[in-house]
């Protein structure tokens, strides 16, 4: 699952720069460098905010959630799961938009 993570995180990361022409309503003339390093800068921030968000929830459930998902294959934990990280980025872009 690391693994997985870890080679999603280069692709992330690549398409973040989307971002920062919408913010602009497509106007590229004032896209610069210093507006994609920060929109990568701040993909990263997010990225690493939710995985901590992860492994606070992991302890806070008390739960295995490595067993859970991988060795029992427990669906319903990956869908609570999937609803937690949803509600990390939620949170975080909030944060970051203000």
């Amino acid at each position: 699952m690391k693994r997985k993570i870890l080679m999603l995180l280069p692709i992330v990361t690549f398409l973040s720069p989307g971002v920062a022409l919408a913010q602009d309503g497509g106007a590229t003339a004032d896209l610069t460098i210093w507006a994609v390093i920060s929109t990568i800068l701040y993909g990263l921030i997010g990225i690493a905010l939710c995985v901590v968000g992860y492994f606070a929830f992991d302890k806070i459930a008390g739960l295995n959630l490595q067993y859970e998902l991988v060795e029992d294959q427990n669906q319903a934990i990956g869908i609570m799961l999937a609803g937690v990280f949803i509600g990390i980025a939620i949170v975080v872009g909030a944060v970051m938009i203000s």
